[in-house]
């Protein structure tokens, strides 16, 4: 039986997560109190991102993780904030400032010891846990150094659990002034504990919001709702009838493609006018450079209920996952030539070689991925 254990960390990975858990809960037919909304027809296979409480009520299988107090204080007082475990609430006082070496070496450290302590709880009350499922943010300071603090002790106690990471990238004008260095010094950790980790390029998701769905000033909600639509047509495999999906599969027919993006093709042919079709290529890759010639696919039996267009998911690995990383490397670069902003890391107690070593392995992956 597959179980998923969610991760959000910082205020962009909390707010994604809650768009994500509004989605699944729609689909399986969750109410906003946990209760099923037909407890004699359970829909979809529930147990993967759910626990079932002693009540009966549903529970994300999620921890939720902030350095700013008012980011956990406006999830517990929203509409899904008494669906959660209030212990798997954590957070700090004052954030981390935009500083990476806040979220990882200082404010970050202080309370990574809890966050340990609640997912090692998760997994005890689970039966298997088969995947981590981290969702965060590099440009801000808790998502990118706290999440890869998180990371790192994950795959340190964990090693045998397959690790997915959902990230999104900084934007040109939507982050702070610092946000390349917040992504080029993540990406060392992510590269070495995560099994695959998922870009989302906020500028790429705009773009598809302003030309395609005619939105003249999208919202982040409006960025969030589609990546969220990829997120819950990507793992319906694992939570509607099929012959399954395994997660290694995926990690090995991506073993290429450390980095991932996700692209989502609307195809007007798979179509029925009398119930949802979702068409997911469970393990299917498109890319310039050499895959295992494999293709696979699955249609996925989805509640009606979900109210979504058809869609199918792919996995992208190519010369789109090389185009942000030369954004990022350019920004990082330009910046690091005159020492701008060291000073506020150094403070923390970063080592300068940290800097050195990510633009480095940035200049390495253009290269790398720009090739393939």
């Amino acid at each position: 039986m597959k179980e998923i254990l969610t991760i959000q960390v910082g205020q962009c990975g909390n707010n994604l997560a809650s768009t994500f858990w509004e989605g699944a809960m729609l689909e399986h037919q969750i109410q906003a109190d946990g209760l099923l909304t037909d407890p004699l027809e359970p829909v979809g296979n529930q147990s993967v991102y759910f626990q079932e409480a002693s009540n009966g009520r549903r529970v994300p299988r999620s921890v939720l993780v902030d350095l700013d107090q008012t980011v956990m204080e406006k999830i517990r007082n929203g509409n899904l904030g008494g669906v959660f475990k209030p212990e798997n609430i954590i957070s700090g006082i004052d954030g981390a400032s935009n500083n990476w070496a806040r979220g990882y070496w200082t404010d970050g450290a202080e309370i990574i010891d809890q966050v340990m302590d609640t997912i090692r709880k998760q997994i005890e009350q689970s039966a298997t846990i088969n995947i981590f499922q981290m969702v965060h943010a590099l440009g801000g300071g808790t998502g990118s150094g706290l999440g890869s603090l998180i990371c790192d002790k994950l795959r340190e106690e964990n090693n045998k659990i397959t690790m997915f990471n959902q990230v999104v990238l900084p934007g040109l004008e939507m982050d702070s002034v610092v946000a390349a260095y917040n992504f080029g010094l993540s990406l060392p950790h992510l590269l070495d504990a995560s099994d695959q980790v998922f870009l989302i390029d906020n500028i790429v998701l705009y773009d598809v919001c302003v030309k395609q769905l005619q939105l003249p000033k999208p919202a982040f909600t409006d960025l969030n709702k589609l990546i969220t639509d990829h997120s819950l047509c990507f793992t319906s495999a694992w939570r509607f009838p099929s012959s399954g999906v395994d997660e290694k599969k995926i990690v090995d027919l991506m073993q290429q493609f450390k980095l991932g993006s996700l692209s989502q093709i609307k195809n007007d042919i798979v179509f029925n006018l009398t119930c949802q079709t979702e068409l997911l290529p469970k393990s299917i890759a498109v890319s310039t450079g050499q895959i295992p010639e494999i293709v696979k696919s699955e249609i996925q039996i989805v509640s009606e209920s979900s109210n979504k267009s058809n869609q199918t998911a792919l996995l992208l690995c190519a010369k789109n996952v090389s185009q942000p990383l030369e954004r990022m490397r350019h920004q990082f670069s330009a910046m690091y030539r005159s020492r701008a902003f060291t000073k506020c890391y150094h403070a923390e107690g970063m080592d300068q070689l940290e800097f050195v070593d990510s633009l480095d392995l940035l200049q390495k992956l253009v290269l790398e991925y720009g090739q393939k």
